[in-house]
């Protein structure tokens, strides 16, 4: 690809950013995939939020609009693609994110996502690439929506398998299902309109690569090395990545529409962890980052913080 001055962010990270001025960029993302719920209006929902997340890892809380894209096939009924574009809708109007287009087509099964675009401030940016030794490591959502989502699935399932349930029980499953959805459906909104406030070094959001694959790119774009000590996770999804197989407290379970993971120095960390806090974020502080040349490591005996509502 030629080399362009204008283009400061693109493959590789979160969000494309290319530069209008001096002062100005232009924020642009991408994201499309396949519903993994059967509620239209809440999928519609998750995949609004994994779309803005994008432009929020940018550190810019304010997306501009959005282009969606929906695909389903003609025997799907149109009543349930018009339910997730609803949903779709409904969540970008909340983040005060303008609909100004969008292009169906027929597909051999349902697709849903958009390309949005942000006007920012060019010196507010926050990229992937700016980690530095002796930062703190924060994650501003537990991690588990695939196994979670496993769950659901099964359960869902006309003939369940029964031996499953003598492992985990279905009420287990179910509280774990009910907190992966509200947090596929939490914006990272708030978190991108701290970063404004409070100066931090790098971030990114934690979706189809788990927690391990993120913060690799963090590292190596960074020249440094990350270590992380703690994983929190749903209530029960431990025992759930284990009976189906998903390699969680290995760091490398997908997420949809996952916290962020933010580089931030030791000066402005516990200002960093108020500042969520009073804006309704719960933050955990997971690990560090040391001299290196882009590795992750996972502490051996990985302390696990379980979520659960109270």
């Amino acid at each position: 690809m030629v080399k362009d001055e204008r283009l400061l962010a693109g493959i590789g990270d979160d969000s494309a950013v290319i530069k209008i001025n001096e002062k100005l960029a232009i924020i642009q993302t991408i994201d499309v995939f396949t519903p993994i719920i059967d509620d239209p209006v809440i999928q519609g929902k998750i995949c609004a939020c994994n779309v803005l997340n994008d432009i929020y890892t940018m550190g810019w809380p304010d997306p501009l609009s959005m282009v969606s894209l929906i695909a389903y096939p003609p025997e799907m009924p149109e009543i349930i693609a018009t339910e997730m574009l609803k949903g779709f809708h409904e969540f970008c109007v909340k983040e005060g994110c303008l609909i100004v287009g969008g292009q169906s087509i027929q597909n051999p099964w349902p697709l849903l996502g958009g390309c949005a675009i942000a006007v920012a401030d060019l010196d507010k940016l926050i990229y992937l690439n700016g980690a530095k030794d002796g930062d703190f490591l924060l994650l501003t959502k537990p991690l588990g929506i695939q196994p979670a989502m496993a769950a659901y699935r099964l359960i869902k399932e006309p003939e369940p398998m029964k031996e499953i349930f003598e492992l985990i029980s279905q009420e287990k499953m179910e509280k774990a299902i009910d907190i992966a959805v509200n947090i596929m459906i939490t914006s990272n909104k708030p978190v991108a309109k701290v970063m404004q406030e409070i100066s931090v070094n790098a971030a990114t959001d934690v979706t189809g690569f788990g927690i391990k694959g993120h913060a690799e790119e963090m590292a190596k774009q960074s020249n440094v090395d990350i270590i992380i000590e703690k994983l929190p996770i749903i209530k029960g999804t431990k025992e759930m990545a284990e009976t189906f197989g998903y390699p969680l407290l290995e760091g490398k379970a997908a997420e949809t529409a996952g916290g962020m993971l933010i580089s931030v120095s030791k000066d402005n960390l516990e200002n960093l962890i108020n500042l969520l806090k009073k804006n309704g974020v719960k933050p955990y502080v997971i690990g560090k980052v040391i001299r290196g040349t882009g590795k992750v490591n996972i502490n051996e005996n990985i302390e696990i913080i379980e979520y659960q509502k109270t």
